[in-house]
């Protein structure tokens, strides 16, 4: 049986009232004309959308302000994500409240906007004077950047992402850089090679020289990204091209699991541990 208590005016034509049904809340005017037509103002609000369960404080928020609170939802792949009901253009509909980031813009300084197409400086939307460049795209190169990778980023860690695949279908490691514009893109070079002069590039399993291929140089230089235990950094491969040698001790570890401290050097263009 219908409840026909009112739970507030409908904002559409303003005179009927929104009373509660079986399949959710609607508008109740439904009226005469003096032609003999019918006038049904047709404003319903559902029990559920994508998954979320539609409360009467729920309703009574979207009549007074005209949306409700943000809603955890679904979508048809069953995939988590936050909404919010709105009224627009004489319905319900669903929209997305703006999601930012903690970390801060590194070009200007504004916040960190997600969006549908990847990640934006809140002021990339602007269009005349405090317009900034600063994009992200949520797919680079074939794969997707995470929100906890991008974080890392604005907080000025180097981390090696893997995974990319170019058009020719070949696999690549690199990392996030930033010019002066605000223009993110991936850069694969750590620093200069301290046997040939090349460039230190990270691979898969590697940070390799780029005269490797060089006919007239090959120079086979490389440091493992991974050296008993330790996945070795990009900040460290700088640091051993650089000095010769890492700023700190490292831990290490035995195969036995016990750890051992050491420093990364350069002897004989080798990698050692001293």
């Amino acid at each position: 049986m219908e409840n026909t208590k009112s739970i507030g005016i409908c904002p559409i034509c303003g005179q009927g009232h929104i009373t509660e049904h079986p399949f959710g809340w609607a508008c109740d005017n439904s009226k005469k004309n003096d032609d003999g037509t019918w006038y049904n103002c047709k404003f319903v609000v559902f029990r559920q959308y994508h998954g979320a369960n539609i409360t009467e404080e729920d309703v009574k928020t979207l009549l007074a302000t005209g949306e409700t609170g943000e809603l955890q939802m679904c979508n048809k792949e069953g995939k988590p994500f936050i909404g919010k009901l709105v009224i627009k253009e004489g319905k319900v509909q669903l929209a997305f409240p703006p999601r930012y980031l903690e970390g801060r813009c590194p070009v200007c300084g504004g916040r960190i906007k997600v969006t549908g197409k990847g990640y934006s400086c809140e002021n990339y939307f602007k269009k005349d004077e405090g317009h900034c460049n600063f994009f992200i795209s949520s797919t680079l190169c074939n794969r997707v950047i995470t929100e906890q990778e991008v974080e890392n980023f604005l907080a000025g860690k180097k981390q090696i992402l893997d995974g990319f695949c170019s058009k020719a279908g070949k696999h690549f490691s690199s990392l996030l850089s930033t010019t002066i514009e605000g223009k993110v893109m991936l850069n694969s070079t750590i620093c200069q090679c301290p046997l040939c002069g090349g460039e230190i590039r990270v691979g898969p399993r590697a940070y390799n020289c780029s005269n490797y291929s060089n006919d007239d140089v090959k120079c086979q230089f490389s440091i493992w990204r991974t050296i008993d235990g330790h996945e070795v950094t990009p900040e460290e491969v700088k640091q051993l091209c650089d000095k010769g040698e890492t700023d700190e001790v490292i831990h290490f570890y035995r195969k036995d699991g016990s750890q051992f401290d050491k420093k990364l050097k350069l002897e004989d263009g080798k990698v050692i541990l001293a």
